[in-house]
């Protein structure tokens, strides 16, 4: 009777901790990875051919790599951060605009509204209280 009870406080420690380890948050991406897949998905979203696909890659790995020295210059100033990217993603939303076309920018909003809604509320927003 002792055993299966000292088994089955093991078992759920263990499932305890593979929870914990499994909702923990990621940590940096790197750059190049990430506008790997920012590429990627806008080609299959929007259609894209290889040149603007490219032209799209250099643009996020650039916005990327800035938004990365941001972080790390401001670690302790998230207004100061705030601000910062604000300049940062007007930056790219205006050459993003020079890259695709209307109806492509449309497209492009439409999907970002999209991926927004998948990844859900963020901040301080408190999901226990609602």
């Amino acid at each position: 009777m002792k055993k299966t009870i000292i088994i089955r406080a093991l078992f759920v420690v263990a499932l305890a901790l593979v929870a914990q380890f499994s909702f923990a948050q990621r940590g940096p991406v790197d750059p190049q990875k990430r506008a790997e897949r920012v590429s990627a998905d806008l080609k299959q979203a929007l259609t894209l051919d290889d040149a603007t696909t490219k032209k799209i890659y250099d643009l996020e790995l650039g916005r990327t790599e800035e938004v990365q020295k941001l972080r790390q210059s401001n670690a302790g100033d998230r207004e100061a951060m705030r601000e910062s990217m604000k300049g940062i993603n007007e930056k790219f939303q205006t050459s993003l605009k020079g890259i695709l076309s209307e109806d492509q920018f449309k497209k492009y909003q439409e999907w970002q509204a999209t991926e927004r809604e998948k990844r859900g509320p963020r901040g301080g927003e408190n999901r226990r209280r609602k």
